[in-house]
């Protein structure tokens, strides 16, 4: 039988993660002479190594592997306990966390979360705005509202609607808009971060390539592009009708473009009496501007 410290295995993972003493000591918040005691004394023990060592830093070996392996289903595991022990609290306080695009921000969430503090003073909000996926699984964000066409399996939540989109240039060039064909004109494109997404499969089956003048990876950045006159831009109506800088372009689309619009969580937290009241009362808001997003 082995007498391990079990503790050792964070160590092993943050120095594997992060590949330097100084920044798994960061991670640990401990000091960087801890790192390399408890690594060191873990290896002695072991009678073999784990990191090689280089003058660019230290790099796992192999036999660090299985290490890592059960580190992380530990990790895995203790998430799970604390998203169990957060859902099992009654009082409606606390911080909760939760994501969604800058876009869906500014078209109404921004609104209904000022009304939800009013509500729930209790509970302090913390706002992560991106088009990346958080992992709500490992408590990045503990509730998700963003666009879907297919959002994970293994979280819970509900459809709140459609998100529909159009096409959108600046007044000026709007003014000057004369034919209905995507090939005579410029346009902003997405990254590669949007592949897959209604919006950006229009794109690459209408828009020939050498007419997209520019991608970006957020509608924000997009919207901007487009008010400057880089080109026409396919943003979610929400959005782009209450530019002031755009112009909604009409009689180009012959297709209806949309996605739906997806509030998540982990299953283990959807009874938390936090996340409920922020679910149930952003569920609420969002069907009753639904037209909004749906129009």
């Amino acid at each position: 039988m082995h007498n391990w410290n079990w503790d050792d295995l964070r160590y092993v993972a943050a120095l594997a993660d992060t590949g330097t003493i100084a920044e798994a000591a960061r991670r640990l918040n401990v000091n960087r002479t801890t790192v390399q005691r408890r690594i060191s004394a873990f290896e002695e023990q072991l009678q073999y190594r784990l990191f090689s060592r280089d003058g660019w830093g230290l790099t796992p070996l192999p036999e660090a592997t299985p290490f890592l392996e059960a580190a992380r289903q530990i990790d895995e595991s203790l998430s799970a306990i604390e998203r169990k022990m957060s859902g099992a609290s009654g009082d409606v306080s606390g911080d909760l966390t939760f994501t969604t695009t800058n876009s869906m921000y500014i078209a109404q969430i921004a609104e209904l979360v000022s009304r939800f503090q009013s509500a729930h003073p209790g509970i302090l909000l913390h706002i992560n705005l991106t088009s990346s996926t958080l992992n709500v699984s490992q408590r990045e964000a503990e509730v998700a509202i963003r666009p879907s066409m297919a959002p994970p399996e293994h979280l819970a939540g509900r459809r709140i609607c459609d998100v529909t989109f159009g096409l959108y240039a600046s007044w000026e060039y709007a003014a000057r808009f004369r034919s209905h064909s995507p090939a005579e004109h410029d346009w902003i494109g997405y990254t590669d971060s949007f592949e897959g997404t209604p919006a950006n499969e229009w794109i690459s089956n209408n828009v020939p390539r050498n007419r997209v003048r520019m991608r970006a990876d957020n509608y924000v950045a997009i919207a901007e592009a487009a008010r400057w006159g880089s080109g026409i831009a396919v943003l979610p109506r929400a959005f782009g009708d209450q530019h002031d800088g755009l112009k909604r372009i009409e009689g180009m689309l012959d297709e209806r473009i949309s996605t739906g619009l997806w509030m998540l969580t982990h299953p283990d937290l959807r009874q938390s009496p936090r996340v409920r009241a922020f679910m149930d009362f952003m569920s609420h808001g969002l069907s009753d501007v639904r037209k909004v997003f749906d129009c």
